[in-house]
């Protein structure tokens, strides 16, 4: 393939991913408990207007292990400032295409960069072009843009650190940058700290290879670097008579409530579940990897890519320990988004070791089929898929005008859903005073105690305005914290989204 083709190439992969993830948006906001965080940013800008440090950073200590992300989200809650002046408040879902709009720009820029990393590491840019493509079409590369959470956003930084580490010169200042960067990751989203783990190891491996004393010197230096951001974290906090640290502390519990038996399986099972043709792919390109690379070692051979593929392997082992053996955190599906970057520079790897010529045409067409067919399946469930905020704003159903048993859960009812704010403080548009509306499920539902499905009772006189599978019936929302037994019973089960009113 010419060189200027895979450019090209991508260029045009962007622009269709664009658009896809753009037609994503309007739907999902609010669907999550963790995206009411988001809202940290908005009460520290309303704190900061009113000059109230110790209002801004409590607001901010909101965040738990998301600090960061609250810190630069504060000016995406300044955008949402201009429609909360014509009394659209934050939480109305118009509102809310500011910050997922700029998740799409952000993982469009992620994108670009598992491409430039993954050609730096093979030297082929065919391969690395079509390990893009797979990656770019994951259902677990999409899942979140519509939603009000963190994650793109961590994965883009780290990102970035590795992309200085494999394109530009190992200098002293590029060293201190890349911490910075894993420091910026750590403060974004806590749950990936074995990604800024692997970060460092990418970074500092070069440069271990030197002198001790340069060795030495860079390691500290990195690791001054990603501290200093926790460190200004930490007197932010102190301003306003807190602790940034003695916050995280608190974090463990707020997940800690899911199983902690699918360590070591939790990965594979997920990428097959989940991904489909793309998951089975990914896993063969990482054995097809893991193969080669054993080979290799046996002979005393290192290559770029093995600087940031062991490490990650490590990482996934130690997420499987901590899990299944310390019990120190279950595992999710967000917990897995940093490694999908590494699995596809591993099939990138894999097919740029197949030689050219017809096995390379194959390889590479077989791999795009893969992902094209599972991108349809699995876009043809998501893309249209409704969520309890959603359907309560598009029927103007007013929670707060509903009584307890007009709001039936057949789940474990973790949290009820309330409705998102409305277009105009004023008239509450598009939100009608009936109160006779009966909710089904509308409810997110929480493993801590497993039970079979409850039989809700539908009140006589009633008929049904709305009908809709339960959004956590698609099958990569339920990897977001349901264990195993959780996650085929909310198939099986066949749980439903329902809305009823007075006939």
């Amino acid at each position: 393939m010419p060189s200027h083709r895979p450019r090209r190439l991508l260029a045009v992969l962007l622009v269709g991913v664009a658009a896809y993830r753009f037609g994503l948006l309007g739907r999902g906001a609010l669907a999550f408990v963790d995206e009411t965080f988001y809202f940290t940013s908005v009460k520290a800008l309303e704190a900061i207007a009113s000059r109230d440090v110790t209002g801004a950073v409590t607001s901010l200590a909101q965040a738990r292990g998301r600090t960061g992300a609250a810190i630069l989200q504060i000016p995406i809650a300044a955008l949402q400032a201009i429609p909360a002046h014509f009394g659209v408040p934050a939480s109305n879902l118009r509102s809310l295409l500011i910050p997922t709009s700029l998740n799409v720009l952000v993982s469009l820029l992620s994108t670009y960069f598992v491409f430039a990393i993954g050609a730096a590491l093979t030297g082929s840019e065919a391969a690395a072009l079509v390990s893009t493509v797979m990656y770019a079409l994951l259902v677990n590369s999409n899942l979140y843009v519509r939603h009000v959470l963190p994650y793109d956003w961590a994965l883009c930084a780290g990102l970035v650190a590795l992309w200085l580490a494999f394109t530009r010169p190992q200098l002293r200042g590029l060293v201190a940058w890349t911490g910075v960067l894993a420091g910026g990751v750590l403060t974004i989203y806590t749950g990936y700290y074995p990604f800024c783990a692997v970060i460092g190891v990418a970074v500092l491996w070069q440069q271990w290879s030197k002198p001790d004393a340069v060795a030495v010197r860079d390691t500290i230096l990195f690791a001054a670097s990603a501290a200093v951001v926790v460190v200004v974290t930490e007197l932010l906090f102190r301003a306003g008579g807190l602790s940034y640290l003695a916050n995280l502390r608190d974090v463990r519990r707020d997940i800690a409530f899911t199983s902690f038996g699918d360590g070591w399986t939790f990965l594979p099972e997920y990428l097959v579940d989940v991904e489909r043709l793309s998951g089975v792919v990914l896993v063969l390109g990482s054995v097809a990897y893991v193969a080669r690379a054993a080979i290799r070692f046996s002979r005393g051979v290192l290559r770029p890519i093995d600087r940031i593929a062991l490490p990650m392997l490590l990482a996934c082992a130690w997420q499987a320990i901590a899990s299944a053996y310390l019990h120190a955190i279950p595992l999710f599906g967000r917990l897995l988004h940093p490694w999908m970057p590494f699995l596809a520079w591993m099939l990138a790897d894999s097919l740029a070791a197949v030689s050219p010529g017809r096995l390379r045409v194959a390889a590479f067409a077989a791999v795009i089929g893969a992902a094209a067919i599972s991108f349809v399946l699995s876009a043809r469930e998501y893309l249209p898929l409704k969520y309890p905020p959603d359907v309560l704003y598009a029927m103007g159903v007013d929670t707060e005008r509903l009584t307890p048993d007009h709001k039936l859960c057949e789940l474990y009812p973790g949290t009820s859903y309330a409705s998102p704010g409305p277009l105009n403080r004023t008239t509450r548009e598009p939100y009608d005073v009936r109160t006779d509306y009966v909710l089904l499920n509308f409810c997110q539902a929480l493993p801590a105690v497993p039970r079979p499905k409850q039989a809700a009772s539908i009140p006589a006189g009633t008929t049904r305005l709305f009908d809709g599978p339960y959004w956590m019936t698609f099958p990569a929302y339920a990897y977001e914290g349901l264990t195993r037994e959780d996650r085929a019973a909310i198939r099986r089960d066949g749980y439903r989204l329902q809305v009823f009113a007075s006939r």
